[in-house]
């Protein structure tokens, strides 16, 4: 084996003088020493060695002690410091030269900690050298981790003799311990992204052989440890069994193979193998298992390495490279470290796993990273595709958005036609006199007629809110004001239900409490929240509570003891149509649109709805408002009297034939003189005639007009007839009446300056709308 061992050492000097580390110095090789047993100071039997040697063969088993004695012979005394340089010297060592003692590492007590065999370079200062023969004595604790025995002993100017030890610890020791303690880093980062994506096994298997491989490699490189030498022995051979069912589990995986046959078999026999050699701590039996084990590793590493390059050559080349020199790299240096239990390798030779373990995990690495490119790429291309998809969707989500649009605008002003005349149909009916079956009847029928307007209410409040066409204005507002209005509105409600309906201002504050904000647009927003709050109730009550929140802000709550919100409906019931419990759409409930609307109107205030609920005990809304400190009074409206409307002379032009008349009969109960139209055309034909045959007071307070006419609509038709009437100096003020939902036109009447009122309405809301015309003519 001489020519093995003389190619493994050319190998060295040809890296070394490679990376410019050539021995060039001149110097003294000490090759011949004795070896006893013990301390040198104990003075035990002494046999001939020769350097490298082997404890083994002299019947010396570690952990142990000895002394090692050699002589150097000089010309002449060194007028330089010299060193003495061993390549492979355990940690705990006792160097003497003369009998002056030049270093001592790791020698106090008795434990043997030494761990690995490292390079030493020991200084030799002038006059420690003498001419003639020098005696040299190293006493060294050798434990069992690497193989025991020492190297050749190389004496030389210590200047000329730095620059290669250095070289020669570099890419022996600092390199493979670097490089491993990066791997296992790095791998980390693996079993990371396993923990990420459990389904990647792979990275579960390569992560794990990865960090214990790395980690036993680094820890070859210690100088001593301070564990119990059993156990550091029983890790090392645990290592190497874990290591070898991550390696067999990643490599199967890499070629595709399912595991699910040979798992569970290989973790039977590796927890056999620790279990074993657990039972086997301290004792000879250790390395008989070793011999064992090993060979059956190895055989399991074979069948890997051939899996992993079959599966690699149908690859990228790049990849099929590497993932072909690190596997079988891996197993030629695990086969070689092998050796260093037998007596065919040296203390002098070098661990191969640590150089080769960063490649396998390099190959690897580009393998993931190709992995991440092509996923990378087809993510892009995917991303295209679904772009492409997004846009084209999109497109046909418009058009039948669109045609949705059209249809419920012309659907929804077909429904409140119909409606807004059988509400004020209802309104007649109501003020005649009746029987009471007949009353009874009309006020059910009067109900189903709220509850449809309620709808189509709510759809056009949803449909301005969202066309911006809603101005806010905000101005001082008496907050009593507007509790009293929503009481008055929602009282009648919370008795029907036996609910006490409260209103509480804070302590000490006065009758006149004002906020900053939409006076018309904030009583929509309570009577919604206080309307919810009375119909999700069924006993108990509903306060509304007014809290001051710091200087400048107000706190207005509307508490319930209601069915409550679960949590995962807290949000959802801000959505158009949700209802909590009401699956059946019991009209009684409403129609699952006041929370979007006010929502949206907290919104146009530059607030925010906050709820709380618990599921049984009731719910809590909540807004907040800028305080105002000016006190405000509402001057007192006058009482309405029999015939508001006595004396008033008022247009009508609408094209539903049931409309035009119910409207015209409401006005004309109301006092007023009424002249009716089927078209914007028809009045357009007869004004000039009318204008010519009436005298002025006979002549119109107000147009009443639908939107949509036949030919010309409705604001086209108020905004001639107001210039016709201007010219001969009468002011007339008009009214549009329209069902449309489209946010267009919503926007389009909203920005003409006309005032609109939308279908369906009832009486009360008409002649409180043609009242404050009224007031305003007169103004």
């Amino acid at each position: 084996m001489n020519w093995l061992k003389y190619a493994r050492h050319l190998g060295v000097l040809l890296v070394l003088w490679t990376l410019g580390g050539a021995w060039a110095a001149p110097s003294i090789v000490v090759t011949n020493a004795t070896l006893a047993k013990g301390l040198c100071s104990e003075h035990q039997q002494e046999i001939a060695v020769k350097l490298p040697d082997d404890w083994k063969a002299h019947n010396i088993k570690p952990p142990a002690v000895a002394c090692y004695r050699a002589k150097i012979f000089m010309a002449h005394s060194p007028t330089i410091a010299w060193a003495l340089r061993i390549d492979r010297l355990p940690g705990n060592h006792r160097i003497t030269v003369n009998g002056i003692q030049l270093t001592t590492r790791h020698m106090e007590g008795a434990d043997v900690t030494s761990m690995a065999t490292l390079p030493y370079l020991i200084e030799l200062p002038v006059n420690v050298l003498l001419a003639g023969d020098n005696d040299i004595e190293i006493d060294v604790r050798m434990g069992p981790f690497r193989k025991p025995g020492i190297s050749p002993m190389t004496a030389g100017p210590i200047a000329l003799m730095r620059a290669d030890f250095d070289t020669w610890t570099s890419l022996t020791v600092d390199l493979p311990k670097t490089l491993n303690w990066t791997v296992a880093g790095m791998a980390l980062f693996l079993l990371l992204a396993w923990r990420a994506r459990p389904s990647d096994k792979v990275f579960a298997y390569f992560g794990g052989l990865m960090v214990i491989m790395s980690s036993r490699n680094a820890f070859y490189f210690l100088e001593t440890i301070g564990w119990p030498i059993p156990i550091v022995d029983w890790l090392f051979f645990s290592s190497h069994a874990v290591t070898s069912f991550y390696l067999v589990a990643f490599g199967m995986s890499y070629a595709n193979v399912d595991l699910s046959r040979i798992i569970n078999p290989l973790r039977v026999l590796v927890v056999t193998f620790i279990l074993g050699s657990f039972a086997a701590l301290g004792t000879p039996h250790l390395d008989t298992l070793r011999l064992i084990a090993y060979p059956i590793m190895m055989i399991g590493g074979i069948v890997v390495v051939i899996k992993v390059v079959q599966t690699a050559w149908k690859r990228d080349w790049v990849e099929a490279v590497f993932m072909t020199a690190g596997p079988v790299g891996t197993y030629i240096s695990v086969a070689h470290d092998y050796l260093f239990l037998t007596p065919y390798l040296d203390v002098t030779d070098l661990y191969w796993t640590p150089y080769c373990t960063p490649i396998i995990f390099l190959g690897y690495a580009l393998t993931l990273m190709r992995k991440f490119v092509d996923t990378m790429n087809l993510s892009e291309r995917m991303n295209i595709t679904l772009e492409e998809r997004v846009a084209e969707r999109t497109r046909a989500l418009e058009v039948a958005n669109q045609s949705k649009t059209r249809f419920l605008a012309s659907a929804s002003h077909d429904l409140r036609q119909p409606t807004a005349a059988i509400g004020l149909l209802v309104s007649l009916l109501r003020q005649q006199k009746v029987a009471p079956e007949v009353k009874e009847l009309t006020d059910m029928l009067d109900e189903a007629v709220a509850s449809m307007e309620s709808l189509l209410v709510g759809l056009l409040d949803i449909s301005r809110l969202d066309a911006g066409a809603v101005q806010v204005q905000f101005q001082p507002v008496c907050l009593n004001d507007v509790f009293q209005a929503v009481r008055v509105h929602e009282k009648s409600a919370a008795d029907a239900k036996g609910l006490q309906l409260r209103f509480r201002f804070p302590a000490n504050a006065g009758p006149h409490l004002t906020v900053l904000t939409d006076p018309v647009l904030i009583h929509g927003v309570l009577r919604n929240l206080v309307a919810n709050a009375i119909r999700y109730t069924q006993q108990g009550g509903v306060l509304v509570a007014v809290r001051r929140h710091g200087k400048r802000r107000l706190r207005i709550e509307i508490w319930d003891t209601g069915i409550g919100i679960a949590p995962d409906q807290q949000e959802r019931i801000f959505d158009e149509f949700y209802q909590v419990g009401n699956s059946a759409r019991d009209r009684t409930r409403g129609i699952g649109l006041g929370l979007a609307i006010v929502r949206r109107t907290a919104s146009l205030l530059g607030e925010q709805i906050t709820v709380k609920s618990r599921v049984g005990r009731g719910s809590c809304f909540a807004i907040e408002l800028p305080l105002n400190h000016v006190n405000t009074s509402k001057p007192v409206a006058p009482s309405s009297p029999q015939h508001p409307m006595a004396g008033r002379n008022a247009w009508i032009v609408e094209d539903d034939p049931i409309l035009r008349r119910a409207l015209g009969e409401m006005l004309q109960s109301w006092g007023a003189q009424v002249r009716t139209w089927p078209d914007g055309e028809a009045l357009l034909d007869e004004l000039p005639q009318l204008l010519a045959t009436t005298n002025r007071a006979q002549r119109p307070d107000i147009l009443i007009t639908d939107y949509r006419l036949p030919g010309i609509n409705g604001l086209q038709l108020s905004q001639t007839i107001q210039a016709y009437l201007r010219e001969s100096g009468v002011s007339l003020y008009t009214l549009i009446i329209s069902g449309d939902t489209d946010p267009a036109e919503i926007a389009r009447l909203s920005a003409s300056g006309q005032v609109v009122m939308a279908k369906p309405f009832r009486s009360e809301r008409l002649l409180e709308q043609l009242l404050a015309l009224h007031q305003a003519k007169a103004a």
